[in-house]
């Protein structure tokens, strides 16, 4: 089985940084929130009587303001409520991956595929997770799961799965998709436009010096 070389998470997540897909993504209004709850001191756990969806978008404040230590009681009690829901998994998830946790973060996510079943985005992430703990085999067939899924917008699924090749040294396979990736990335994408070019670049050259070799 071809295996990755072993990659450490904290640089891997960083040169990636785009890769990871968030589930729940707010209006920049939201964060007027997060202003209020800081003020209120230590985080309280909410009281049960909290809709479970309410703890969702509070929690998702707290991850995107970076304040993770708020979210998690609000995690772990919409557990408590439902643990038969996907959300709180995943979210627990994207935690345990921002501190470098894999093994924790990927028991999160296959726990959220569990109960929640097929979900692109969650398929997307453990396999970049799977790429980070260096199991190729793995992390392609999760990025093939996701894309049988057909999700919208397509490229940053054929990006994931373009840079799984070319860890995997499948260069030609790698541009063919990566290629596929910038053809559907739309123009004010511009990050992702700078990425996937400077992706192409490199797969262009790694598989001309590989059919040199050959």
């Amino acid at each position: 089985m071809v295996r990755f070389r072993q990659v450490d998470a904290g640089a891997w997540k960083e040169r990636n940084a785009m890769k990871w897909q968030r589930l729940f993504s707010l209006p920049l209004t939201a964060f007027l929130l997060i202003a209020v709850a800081s003020c209120a001191g230590p985080a309280r756990r909410a009281t049960l009587q909290m809709p479970y969806d309410d703890r969702i978008r509070l929690a998702s404040i707290y991850i995107q303001s970076g304040q993770t230590g708020r979210a998690i009681p609000l995690l772990n009690d919409a557990l408590l409520q439902d643990d038969k829901r996907s959300e709180a998994w995943a979210m627990l998830g994207e935690i345990s991956f921002s501190d470098g946790d894999l093994p924790k973060a990927a028991s999160h996510l296959e726990q959220a595929l569990k109960v929640g079943g097929e979900n692109p985005v969650i398929l997307n992430n453990l396999a970049w997770i799977e790429m980070g703990r260096d199991d190729g085999a793995r992390a392609l067939a999760l990025a093939d799961r996701a894309l049988l899924l057909d999700p919208a917008p397509r490229f940053p699924y054929l990006d994931t799965r373009a840079r799984i090749l070319k860890e995997m040294e499948r260069f030609d396979e790698a541009l063919i998709d990566a290629r596929a990736a910038r053809q559907l990335v739309p123009d004010h994408e511009v990050k992702a436009v700078s990425d996937l070019d400077d992706l192409v670049a490199e797969l262009e050259d790694l598989a001309a010096g590989g059919a040199i070799e050959h």
